[in-house]
């Protein structure tokens, strides 16, 4: 029999058991329980220059100037002075973070965990509960009377040989050891001993009681013999208050003298101290105030040196002490010193009016709170406040809105807290209609208010600055009582419904604050009290001050400080602490000043805070790891690395990359090898095509401190001045980004494909090495496609220029192909605004522009996603249960309301069915609209999506938005190809190279199921995975948050110094007010007819109408009158009632046109229709709190800045639509030539274009070979016969429209019912014949004709509508012969579907000649 096993030792050395006491508050009893601690040795102390313990990470400074071991409360009420970057050296013990983690504030537990996870500040955490040495014996009771923290400290500094300096910061035991010392020594002085006896050169700490107790107390020093030994350190009083010297000896002992001291001293298991005392602890001594003045002004010069030995300070000696050289340190620590003061100041003066101060009403107690949410009485949600009007709120509460309104409704309660509301009686509640009204904007006439036209909320500018953390708890909050009983909740719920079914909209009151919301808030000085501190002059006595945030949901916020001068004409960032129940307003303490107000750097930086982005440099730790060299000039691979990787630097590899003008931190490269013809395939060509990704993960090593700054940081930011870094320099601009002409680290997607059918033959992963040829712009890269000359500076070599127009129009045939198959699949292409700034030297706006997107664009977009799924596909299925995917829910039809009334306007409803049939509906109203409209629809339905998301497969489940994505129509997809700016693409490529690791040990090949592969070990589990998703996501949100909120601002400042006059089509109609949308901006925003008085407020006619206030034009506008002409069906824009927040949704019954008449005669001055084209004129307001607003105000067509921009408009159309006309055609065919077939087709040998146009002009479609082998042939052919070679018969033979003719060539030629359904959203296309003449789409009638000349304008506005109509017109036929034509070339030849898509492809050719002919006479 073999012998057993012997078990590894444990690693604990004792257990102890402390009895202890729980209250259970369900029961309301007291049961006894028993601790049990589990003690060890081998816990390391976290410093680097020990040499007993493990190294560990994150780690101590390496030679800090001392140690610091707080309490926790000195943790709790200075946690933002702890998370400055230069306070470090901080040993955080786990007796007392947990007696702050045990209050349950999850968002402060996140920031604790902070302080000692992140590397960059080098903060250790010590398990001081469960090491031998530090492991207090009395349990809770000592941990709470601080024995615990001081045997630690004793601990650190006998562990670490007595050399450092080891603070204790505590104001309870620092008020309970000085005061005693201060009595010994006054006693001393009158007794005059004959030999004091000296310990080190400490002060002797003496028992506040009498002679008695103190002769006692002097021999239990002299008998513990404290400070004796080796040390001899000494250590100096700090503001009259004298440190305790903690002598040698073993820390138990040492700790056990400590705990007989603290018991002779009355401080032994004793419950903790009150709060109201802790607090009184901390305050100065009484009769000492202007000793304590002038000490702190000398610490303010001279930063305080302390000796080798154990210290007690208070936070205020220490951040006074031992950071008086910091000025950032201390203003942050003086702010939340006078905030503290401020609310005991308040609440002692509510406390005195009983109560009654400030209006509120006292806060429930938490046992009545708790109940009342296990009961169902209460509910809990987080508070959302409004934007539009002040004082109201809603909480979200099991899918229903509760509204709160008033100051007493919300009862101190911010946007962002979490609170408990109760519902308040149904006589209270209010109609829906009637908050309908008011979120839509109306205004009745003669309504009250003050006689200004602001409307902070009348567009989608800046319309998420300041959402950060709060929103996002908003949107994450969790459903009320989920601790309580069912059936109460369940009343709860059926009075909801009934409210709904009743059209009332239930009201509460705030009750309780579960948890305050911590966020950053930006703000500044009122100008009344900057104004009085001017007066006053520079004082060093404290001032309190109410500070205006730059988010109007937010209060005043009441500021006190020594320091207020310095902050004087600056933007603040503040922090909240509170709101006493005797106070208007709460108070709140500075964080950091960001700069003076209206500079460009500090409201870009407040752009930045208001988004929740927290950016800092990289540390010294993560910069030492990056390779010593200063450029990849110094830098050498390897000869392992280069033995290891895939050599793809070889002339056969042509690798190129196309990224934007001045591109710096290049990801991505293309590449093309022609290979050998395939015998067994019938000769086909084969090809192998590559995605070149920088290989990030290389320098980036799991579990560094540069991947530990890269995972908190997530993401680059892109800004308009600058850019926030992901990695540092050295890496995203050099030694990872893929220039021209240098080798780099790549990892590589390289698919073999039949270059006839693009059918994938094999696709293989892993490490590359590659040298990029050339680095292109778009631009560049669609010349060289498009066969056109190049621009000065982007000439390529003229013996590589071939092979790469080659190889661009094979990756535009593959980008179509993959292109066709997700929109087949349905897949929604959805539409945005890129907005470039131009900038003076001084940084600002000059000019704006919008980013045009050009074909090349979408060929490498779609080379990327391609790249994404097959990545996404393979570590799905090699990690069926850690794998990173990125996923898109399906959107709820709900928010599809407003686009969906649109579509069924122009009478192409969308269809919900599935995927496809939503992508396909869409598609057809976007097509049937005008191109305005057409841009509308699709910015509706980005905005109307839900969001994408990283999530890990294991957790699949979870949200129910399973695992594709909808918007790609992919069902598994990720991202890959961008890991210089995104940390999720660092994490995907570790999961890659270790998928391809496995693949030798039975890994799965790609295109196989996950469930036919076993599942293999993945470099992160789940767990992990998951929750750096929850980051990611986090971060990607605050980043576009924060980009799109920069470029607003930009736009904004713009504005305020050049007004824009632009086009806008009206798409909804209220009561006396317009939704518009601005194509250019991608803008939506309301235009109101009347002011706040209830007066109209017509369109501009001439510049001087701007003046609203002049008598002359108020008289005008007198005698005004908006009409509303009702419908009985709702028209366009008529979504949703709205939730009181903005919501731009209209309720039924709205208006089919408004007209401004006069009241007098009847005249009819302007009309207005849904789908109406306008203009309007964009300006910005300066606003020295809340930064610049857009303003819009109406142009009639007749004003002079309105017929400009017509012309220009004009202009530009005809133009775009000539520049489109020549090169449209023959841009569209991106066939490479010379794939299996002769490069001249059949039938066009020594042809020139006019004769080739005897081909076209007799009707015969060319073929699918000429398409793709000579495409310019043809598209020059047809523009030079024109229209005249089309006869009168067979243009009246043809069908109305191209697409009755796609569908007569289709069902003439036996096409597929997939083919049918592909072409079917083109039916709503209008015939040539039947474009309308504007984009009016109704005339507003008029009374004579000066009115209708006022509200159509002259011939000369219509005639260029008409022109702008054609060319438009023009531009969408040409797209789609470009498709036709794409996909008539790449189809595979002979084929009868190949056949079809060209006479389709022929037939639009012929369309589009007399459309031009139309456009162009002769």
């Amino acid at each position: 029999m073999a012998a057993p096993q012997r078990l590894p030792s444990p690693n604990w050395v004792e257990r102890r058991e402390h009895p202890a006491f729980r209250y259970r508050k369900r029961s309301r009893t007291v049961v006894d329980t028993a601790e049990e601690a589990y003690l060890r040795v081998d816990i390391a102390c976290g410093s680097p220059a020990c040499q007993a313990c493990p190294p560990t990470a994150p780690a101590l400074p390496p030679a800090p100037r001392h140690l610091v071991l707080p309490d926790a409360a000195a943790l709790k009420e200075c946690l933002e002075v702890w998370e400055l970057s230069l306070v470090e050296g901080t040993v955080l013990l786990s007796s007392e973070l947990r007696q702050l983690v045990d209050g349950g504030n999850m968002r402060r537990s996140a920031r604790l965990q902070a302080l000692y996870t992140d590397r960059r500040r080098r903060n250790v955490l010590f398990d001081n509960l469960h090491h031998r040495e530090t492991a207090p014996r009395g349990g809770a009771a000592e941990r709470r009377s601080g024995l615990a923290l001081l045997a630690a400290a004793e601990w650190y500094y006998e562990h670490l040989g007595r050399q450092l300096p080891v603070v204790v910061v505590s104001d309870l035991l620092a008020q309970q050891f000085a005061a005693p010392a201060a009595a010994q020594q006054q006693q001393q002085q009158q007794s005059q001993q004959q030999q004091p006896r000296r310990h080190g050169g400490r002060p002797t700490v003496a028992a506040a009681g009498g002679e008695e107790e103190d002769a006692e107390l002097d021999a239990l020093l002299r008998q513990m013999d404290i400070g004796a030994g080796g040390g001899g350190s000494s250590s100096s009083a700090v503001g009259g208050r004298p440190a305790l010297p903690l002598g040698s000896g073993g820390a138990a002992s040492g700790a056990d003298d400590i705990g007989g001291l603290l018991e002779s001293l009355g401080l032994g298991d004793t419950e903790p101290a009150a709060p109201a005392q802790q607090h009184a602890a901390a305050a100065p001594y009484q009769g000492q105030e202007q000793a304590r003045q002038q000490q702190q002004q000398q610490q303010q010069q001279q930063q305080l040196e302390l000796e080798p030995g154990v210290h007690i300070l208070s936070a205020a000696d220490y951040f006074g002490g031992c950071w008086a050289h910091c000025s950032e340190v201390t203003d942050v620590f003086d702010s939340i010193q006078q905030s503290k003061a401020a609310a005991d100041e308040a609440a002692q003066q509510a406390q005195q009016a009983g109560g009654a101060g400030g209006g509120f009403r006292p806060h429930f107690s938490a046992a009545a709170l708790e109940g009342g949410l296990a009961s169902g009485a209460l509910l809990a949600g987080t508070l959302c406040a409004s934007r539009r009007v002040p004082g109201e709120a809603t909480v979200a509460v099991g899918g229903r809105q509760l509204l709160l309104s008033g100051r007493s409704a919300l009862n101190r309660a911010v946007h962002g807290d979490r609170v408990a509301v109760r519902l308040l009686p149904r006589e209270q509640w209010r109609p829906l209609a009637e908050l309908a009204s008011a979120a839509a904007g109306d205004r009745p006439a003669g309504g009250e208010g003050p006689a200004k036209e602001e409307e902070p909320d009348e567009h989608d500018l800046l319309a998420t600055a300041g959402d950060g953390e709060a929103d996002v708890a908003a949107d994450e909050a969790p459903q009320a009582g989920a601790a309580g009983d069912d059936e109460p909740l369940d009343s709860v719920a059926v009075l909801l419904q009934t409210a709904a079914a009743g059209a009332l909209q239930p009201t509460a009151e705030v009750v309780g604050i579960l948890q305050r919301w911590s966020g950053e808030i930006v703000a500044c000085i009122s100008e009344e009290d900057e104004r009085a501190l001017e007066a006053k002059g520079e004082s060093s006595r404290q001032e309190s001050v109410l500070c205006i945030p730059s988010d109007r949901r937010l209060p005043k916020i009441r500021l006190r400080s020594r320091q207020l001068h310095r902050l004087l004409g600056q933007r603040l960032v503040l922090r909240l602490d509170g709101w006493e129940l005797g106070s208007n307003y709460p108070h709140g303490h500075l964080v950091r000043s960001l700069g003076p107000i209206n500079s460009l750097r500090s409201e870009t930086d407040g752009v930045l805070v208001s988004s929740g982005v927290h950016w800092q440099p990289f540390s010294e730790g993560a910069l030492r790891e990056l390779p010593p060299v200063r450029s990849s000039a110094e830098y050498v691979i390897p000869p392992a690395e280069l033995a290891a990787r895939r050599d793809l630097r070889g002339p056969q590899h042509l690798v190129c990359s196309i990224d934007p003008p001045g591109c710096t931190d290049v990801d991505d490269a293309l590449s093309v090898r022609w290979l050998c013809s395939a015998a067994g395939r019938g000769g086909r060509q084969l090809v192998e095509v590559g995605v070149h990704i920088a290989d990030v993960s290389f320098f980036v090593r799991q579990g560094d401190m540069l991947d530990s700054e890269a995972a908190s940081r997530c993401t680059t930011v892109y800004l308009v001045d600058r850019r926030l870094d992901m990695l540092p320099a050295l890496l995203s601009e050099d030694l990872c980004s893929l220039r021209g002409g240098q080798d780099r680290y790549a990892v590589s997607v390289l698919w073999t494909l039949d270059a006839e059918s693009f059918e994938v033959q094999d696709t293989w992963f892993g490490r590359t090495l590659i040298r990029s040829r050339y680095q292109l712009e778009y631009s560049q890269a669609q010349d060289i496609m498009d066969d056109r000359p190049p621009k000065p500076g982007q000439e390529v070599a003229p013996n590589y220029r071939p092979l790469l127009q080659r190889n661009l129009r094979l990756l535009a045939a593959l980008a179509e192909h993959q292109r066709q198959l997700r929109l087949e699949a349905g897949a929604v292409e959805l539409e945005s605004a890129e907005l470039r700034f131009n900038t003076d030297p001084q940084g600002q706006p000059t000019t704006v522009t919008v980013k045009q997107e050009i074909p090349m664009m979408r060929i490498v977009a779609e080379m990327m996603i391609l790249a994404n799924a097959a990545v996404g596909r393979r570590i799905a299925t090699a990690f069926p249960r850690a794998a990173l995917l990125r996923r898109h829910p399906p959107p709820r039809r709900e928010a599809f309301a407003e686009v969906e009334v649109l579509c069924e306007s122009l009478g192409a409803p969308l269809d919900f069915a599935s995927p496809v049939a939503l992508s396909a509906s869409l598609a057809a109203a976007a097509a049937a609209a005008p191109p305005a409209v057409s841009s509308l629809i699709k910015s509706l339905a980005t905005r109307a999506m839900s969001e994408a998301e990283y999530f890990c497969t294991g957790d699949a489940g979870r949200g129910g938005g399973g695992m594709g994505h909808f918007g790609l129509a992919l069902p598994y997809y990720t991202h890959f190809t961008s890991p210089i700016r995104r940390y999720a693409d660092v994490v995907v490529h570790r999961q890659l190279l270790a998928a391809v690791a496995a693949s030798g040990h039975g890994a799965a090949l790609a295109g196989q199921p996950p469930s036919a592969t076993p599942a293999l070990p993945p470099p992160l589990p789940g767990s992990e995975v998951a929750d750096k998703a929850a980051v990611m996501n986090e971060r990607h949100r605050t980043a576009k948050r924060a980009q799109k909120d920069c470029s607003d601002l930009y736009l904004l400042l713009l504005l305020h110094s050049q007004p824009h006059v632009e086009a806008a089509t009206v798409y909804g109609l209220r009561r006396s007010s317009l939704l518009i949308f601005i194509p250019k901006y991608h803008l939506k925003g309301v235009i109101h007819l009347t002011d706040r008085q209830g007066v109209c407020k017509p369109p501009l006619r001439a510049p001087g109408d701007e003046q609203l206030d002049d008598p002359f034009v108020l008289s005008y506008r007198r005698g005004l009158a908006v009409v509303a002409s009702s419908s009985s069906s709702s028209g366009v824009g008529s979504g949703g009632g709205g939730d009181g927040d903005g919501e731009e949704g209209q309720p039924a019954g709205q208006p089919a046109e408004l007209a401004v008449v006069e009241s007098a005669s009847g005249r009819q001055v302007a009309a207005f229709c849904p789908l109406q084209h306008i203009w309007v004129q964009l300006s910005a307001d300066g606003s020295r709190v809340h930064g610049p607003s857009l303003r819009m105000r109406l142009l009639a067509d007749s004003h002079p800045a309105a017929a400009e921009a017509a012309r220009r408009e004009a202009a530009a159309e005809a133009l775009s639509s000539g520049a489109a006309g020549t090169a449209g055609p023959a841009c569209a065919a991106y066939r490479p030539p010379g794939l299996g077939k002769p490069a001249v087709p059949p039938g066009f040998e020594g042809r020139t274009a006019g004769g080739a146009a005897g081909v076209v002009a007799g009707g015969a479609p060319p073929t699918p070979a000429q398409l793709s082998q000579a495409p310019a042939a043809v598209a020059a052919a047809a523009d030079a016969n024109g229209g005249s070679a089309v006869s009168a018969g067979a243009a009246a033979a043809e069908p109305a429209t191209l697409a009755a003719q796609l569908q007569a060539a289709l069902e003439q030629a036996g096409g597929s019912p997939e083919d049918r359904q592909a072409l079917a959203w083109q039916a709503a296309v209008p015939a040539v014949g039947q474009l309308p003449a504007g984009d009016s789409s109704c005339t507003s009638p008029s009374s004579d004709g000066a009115s209708s000349a006022a509200a159509t304008g002259s011939g000369a506005a219509q005639q260029a509508q008409q022109a702008q109509a054609l060319g438009r017109a023009l531009r969408r036929l040409q797209a789609r012969l470009a498709r036709l034509q794409l996909r008539a070339g790449t189809g595979p030849p002979g084929r009868p579907s190949t056949e079809r898509w060209a006479q389709a492809a022929a037939a639009a050719h012929r369309e589009l000649a007399v459309l031009q002919q139309q456009l162009v006479p002769g």
